[in-house]
């Protein structure tokens, strides 16, 4: 059995997001373990993890960094394992994980988009998951250091299902409380309406601005974009009204002036993250976005011909062969977009 209060976390997908939460838990005294891949985890691993940004700088020496490319690897069982992969890697990495979390353990999902809470419910099971809204902005400014760029709001952590490991959450909450991370627990209802708050911001912008390769704020200043989003938002809205989503806006038309007027200008140059995946050949997250969006209006029986567009269009601009600028200068395009963009 874990102990009701633990402080040993096994941080799953080390990007920025991850990388951020293992430096400060790490930081704080908690014992971290990190699984990871690519250049930035070759660097945290021979030169140490190094956090910097807004909430202040915190290193983490190699000699003290816990990690491993492959987690078969990785020894013995975890009370609290923070999934941060993309959601299309999420059954996949909740796979491997789940053979590491402890039998009453929590695997808490650090992500964006639908979908991720019940694929890891169904490997874990729903009395082990818990769920995130993150708000905050981070990059890899170098290969070993991830910067915090921006905060919008507390992490939020919820029960999606049922009760799971209380003490497990409450010494979650503690630690990144402690660790200088805004954290609040909430009920049930309030971390599913958080999520779908978030789902409606970037299914609104992030793929258009991927289409149309401009900032958020060009996609506000133009009649024609601004259209589109407004309809994006009326068929949520329909999916939500369906589901039972309950959301802190009284309707599609109010939330789509507090996007314009609240959430807009301050991301007016961020970079849509799809547009970021496309550029460095990968899948874009499209499918727990509007793409479910689209699912979910199939299986209730109603029309989402724009989020139905837009997940089209992105799937065809994520291979390869259909991109329309070369090699080099998406590389050069997707250097500077690492630059702007935040990953919350």
């Amino acid at each position: 059995m874990a102990n009701a209060a633990s402080h040993d976390y096994l941080i799953f997908g080390t990007g920025a997001m991850g990388s951020v939460l293992a430096g400060f838990l790490q930081d704080t005294g908690c014992r971290v373990t990190m699984i990871g891949r690519g250049n930035h985890f070759s660097a945290l691993l021979a030169g140490g993890l190094r956090v910097t940004g807004i909430w202040g700088d915190r290193f983490i020496p190699a000699e003290r960094v816990r990690g491993f490319a492959d987690p078969r690897k990785a020894k013995g069982r975890f009370p609290v394992i923070l999934l941060c992969v993309k959601s299309k890697d999420t059954a996949a990495a909740a796979l491997d994980a789940s053979r590491l979390l402890a039998e009453d353990g929590i695997m808490v999902s650090i992500q964006n988009g639908l979908d991720n809470w019940d694929i890891i419910s169904s490997i874990v099971g729903p009395s082990r998951t818990v769920g995130a809204r993150v708000i905050f902005g981070a990059e890899i400014s170098e290969p070993g250091t991830a910067r915090v760029t921006v905060n919008a709001d507390d992490v939020l952590l919820g029960e999606p299902f049922s009760a799971v490991n209380r003490g497990l959450l409450a010494s979650l909450e503690d630690d990144l409380r402690r660790s200088g991370i805004p954290v609040r627990s909430v009920s049930s209802a309030e971390i599913w309406s958080a999520i779908w708050g978030k789902v409606l911001y970037n299914s609104s912008l992030n793929p258009l601005g991927a289409l149309l390769e401009v900032p958020y704020g060009k996609l506000g200043e133009n009649r024609e974009t601004r259209d589109v989003i407004r309809h994006i938002i009326e068929e949520i809205f329909l999916v939500m009204s369906a589901r039972g989503v309950k959301v802190p806006y009284a309707d599609a038309d109010d939330y789509y002036h507090h996007l314009l007027k609240c959430q807009l200008p301050p991301t007016y140059d961020h970079r849509a993250s799809m547009l970021q995946d496309i550029l460095l050949g990968r899948r874009t997250e499209i499918d727990a976005l509007n793409g479910a969006i689209s699912r979910y209006g199939r299986e209730l029986g109603i029309a989402t011909p724009y989020n139905d567009l837009l997940t089209a269009l992105i799937k065809f601009k994520e291979k390869p062969e259909n991109r329309t600028i070369s090699r080099t200068a998406a590389t050069s395009e997707a250097g500077k977009i690492e630059k702007a963009f935040s990953s919350a």
